[in-house]
């Protein structure tokens, strides 16, 4: 009892970012750019706490999610305690420095990971302590027959591509569902396919076939600025006693329920952020090849048949992506059949694709959508208004830093672009958005003129 009371108070919190530094903190230091509370606290662990390895990436993943660069992370890691980790290694006399170039490049790889994380979390609102437990058991029982339902039944979700884009939209769900504690959640399809490492039509598509066939449920259709509301349903899961004649009211302990929730998250973060790479797209490896490389991080090594047991295709075809994955030295040969590689060279070998920064330029495609959406809207609101209601608003041109400091919503946009016969030129409203012209700090000389 003394060793799981002990366990249970070091066990890591679901959202890692979100975890408790591993040492003293050193009082007054700050990073040069903002943090929540406790990312900022792993940067001041001093000397990087009892595992410099962890608290580090912990910095790094903090920094994702707060929208740094690498070349700010790499400012930081000159002089933050908890990156202590990026500037010295381990040996048996003690902590050494380690040389620039080791160094520049283990932020390197560590960071791209971070990113991955960073990516999958995105989504997630402000995390808020679960108030039902007897919903989140009816999560979590259904998260856990879901795990197993992939297991048991492979061909169903690796044999064709369609197959495998729902498995990952599905554990997507499945795992923003275990993260906030609601069975339903709020995400959008961009959202989704980012955290898959997949195309928005894509996803679209898996969305449509997994409410179809049952396993997802669409509460709530988009809605101007909010996304649809989904579901996981119920129907391949049975409720907890629900096999007895006279079902008895014993759920989990709450200890207990917590510690498996803890487990399927990381067994769902592993899987998507092993297998969402540049490399595993569509232009790269494929989806599946990334699954298999996913696959190999929870069994030190596979067979050829008994990686396609595990994916649920045929022998040949498995044969064929773990030749792919050797030619790129991600894999080397076992005892055993098949392991993964001690370096992770996914980056080099997707430069060597020509896949590099697929994914970035996907996000970066997405996000200047949104913008376009969020702008349009703004000035479907204005046309809709009264007209002594209606706000005056300068032209793109005209504006330099209007949006300095203003709060998430309240933000005032200029003239939506019109052509020539005074329709919406969405056109060149994306172009706008593309070269940076709605930045807060941008100061444009457009050369139409305004409208």
């Amino acid at each position: 009892m003394a060793l799981t009371a002990q366990l249970n108070t070091t066990r890591p919190a679901p959202r890692p970012v979100e975890s408790k530094p591993s040492g003293p903190l050193r009082a007054g230091y700050s990073s040069h750019r903002p943090l929540h509370a406790t990312g900022q606290a792993h940067m001041a662990t001093v000397n990087g706490g009892s595992n410099p390895s962890w608290t580090g990436f912990m910095c790094l993943l903090a920094a994702a999610s707060a929208g740094w660069s690498l070349a700010d992370v790499a400012r930081e890691a000159r002089t933050a305690p908890g990156m202590e980790h990026y500037r010295t290694k381990n040996t048996i006399r003690g902590r050494k420095p380690r040389n620039a170039a080791e160094a520049a490049a283990r932020l390197e790889r560590q960071w791209a990971k971070a990113q991955h994380y960073a990516a999958l979390q995105a989504p997630l609102p402000r995390r808020q302590a679960p108030v039902d437990l007897s919903e989140l058991t009816v999560i979590v029982d259904a998260t856990d027959d879901l795990l197993t339902r992939f297991r048991v039944s492979p061909g169903r979700w690796g044999r064709t591509e369609k197959g495998i884009s729902q498995r990952t939209i599905l554990a997507c769900v499945a795992y923003l569902s275990l993260q906030t504690g609601k069975r339903t959640v709020a995400a959008s399809i961009r959202d989704l396919a980012l955290m898959a490492g997949l195309g928005r039509t894509t996803a679209a598509d898996a969305l449509t076939a997994l409410t179809e066939a049952g396993y997802l449920e669409r509460v709530s259709l988009s809605d101007g600025g909010n996304a649809a509301e989904w579901r996981l349903t119920l129907d391949f899961s049975t409720g907890y006693g629900t096999l007895r004649s006279q079902p008895l009211n014993n759920p989990r302990p709450p200890t207990e329920l917590f510690n498996l929730r803890t487990l399927m998250l990381t067994t769902l973060e592993r899987q998507l952020t092993e297998g969402r790479h540049d490399l595993f797209t569509r232009p790269g490896l494929g989806h599946l090849a990334g699954q298999l490389y996913a696959l190999l991080s929870e069994h030190p090594a596979v067979t050829v048949k008994t990686a396609a047991r595990l994916l649920g295709v045929t022998v040949r075809h498995t044969a064929t992506i773990l030749s792919r994955l050797r030619h790129h030295r991600l894999i080397v040969k076992h005892t055993d059949g098949w392991a993964r590689a001690r370096k992770d060279l996914r980056d080099r070998a997707a430069k060597t694709s020509g896949v590099a920064g697929f994914l970035a330029d996907r996000a970066n495609r997405y996000r200047a959508e949104r913008e376009v959406w969020a702008w349009w809207q703004a000035e479907v609101d204005q046309m809709n208004a009264a007209p002594r209601q209606r706000s005056r608003r300068p032209h793109v041109s005209s504006r330099t830093l209007t949006f300095i400091g203003e709060a998430a919503g309240e933000r005032q946009w200029p003239r939506y672009p019109r052509s020539r016969d005074r329709r919406a030129d969405h056109q060149s409203a994306r172009q706008l958005v593309d070269d940076g012209a709605l930045k807060p700090d941008a100061v444009w000389k457009y050369l139409g003129n305004a409208a």
